[in-house]
């Protein structure tokens, strides 16, 4: 159990933050210093947001090593149970219909990450 709260809140959540700076410094460039317009943009996002849950739900079933599906699917939950709180707090707005088909897609790319992540090869250390 230690191991699995560990990969889905140290690993998975961790990715998941720093590929969420990654992207958002990559992204405010582009719109910075390039004519993009807007829906190019927005399409970006979405593309980083998914492939951002993906690895963190791959990170967080290869290090907690059981039930991938469900360490991804915990992790995303994770992820947008955060985005919502910050929402209603910070924002002081509630979440849209439309956010929340974002946001099952979002759990979707964690949970296929899970996945995946369960299913790679370990490195054997031999001594």
């Amino acid at each position: 159990m230690k191991r699995w709260l560990q990969g889905v809140l140290g690993y998975g959540i961790g990715s998941i933050l720093i590929l969420m700076i990654l992207f958002s410094t990559v992204l405010s460039g582009l719109l910075r210093f390039t004519t993009m317009d807007t829906d190019t943009l927005n399409q970006l996002a979405l593309l980083a947001g998914l492939s951002t849950l993906l690895f963190g739900g791959l990170m967080a079933a290869y290090k907690g090593e059981k039930k991938g599906w469900l360490t991804g699917l915990t992790t995303g939950l994770t992820f947008v149970v955060l985005i919502m709180l910050f929402q209603v707090i910070f924002e002081n707005r509630w979440v849209s219909v439309p956010q929340l088909s974002y946001f099952g897609g979002l759990l979707l790319a964690a949970s296929l990450g899970g996945m995946i992540g369960i299913n790679l090869p370990r490195r054997s250390v031999k001594h």
